[in-house]
């Protein structure tokens, strides 16, 4: 995805990760990949104690919302092209292989399922970490019983509003400017969108491999 995204320059450091070696693979790209999930995984390293010290609790409170955050930002990366999808309705323009009429039940289903499942991982991992609007709601401990500790909070919503607001101001700041979709790939005929590739591979055999050298 990073390589993909490259070839668009939608990412910082674009030339670097969409560079390929002799063999065409995006070596750097596959090297950044590797040393960022690394770098994701170290939170599991430490342990927090939502305990007392007579009995103690550790627990790794980091490393979740890491696994929240990846999860979440997965799913509303699917929400987000269906919901516009159908948003666009009969207007949409659609490809080769399509789902047909299905999209008008499938679509709302999609996305009501995926926001339903996003709530599951913004709640709080903990009673301690429970926002005050939370106490007492379905027999959670009140703020007297268990006082808040931020060692207990959920940081995923967090740090996802974080990064949306991020991204908003980027791309009404400076990536809208020169951010034009992605680029082609392959050599298409004039006037054919890639949504027809797989037409054109049953009509002209072998139309996405190489030329012979």
């Amino acid at each position: 995805m990073l390589f993909a995204f490259s070839r668009d320059g939608a990412v910082p450091g674009a030339k670097l990760w969409a560079r390929v070696n002799k063999s065409k693979t995006p070596v750097y790209a596959v090297i950044a990949v590797t040393v960022a999930g690394l770098i994701l995984t170290l939170p599991a390293l430490w342990k927090v104690n939502i305990g007392t010290e007579e009995a103690p609790i550790y627990t790794v409170t980091a490393f979740f919302a890491v696994v929240s955050i990846g999860v979440l930002g997965l799913y509303l990366a699917f929400a987000i092209p269906i919901y516009y999808r159908w948003k666009a309705g009969a207007a949409f323009k659609q490809g080769t292989w399509n789902l047909g009429n299905k999209w008008k039940w499938m679509a709302p289903i999609a996305v009501i399922e995926i926001l339903i499942t996003s709530v599951y991982f913004i709640l709080p991992l903990y009673p301690a970490g429970s926002p005050a609007f939370m106490r007492g709601f379905l027999g959670a401990p009140s703020a007297e019983d268990v006082p808040f500790d931020w060692k207990s909070v959920n940081y995923a919503p967090l740090v996802l509003g974080a990064i949306f607001i991020a991204l908003w101001i980027g791309w009404h700041v400076t990536a809208k400017k020169w951010f034009t979709g992605p680029k082609m790939t392959i050599d298409l005929p004039q006037g054919v969108s890639s949504a027809d590739e797989i037409a054109l591979e049953h009509e002209h055999k072998g139309f996405h491999q190489p030329p012979e050298a």
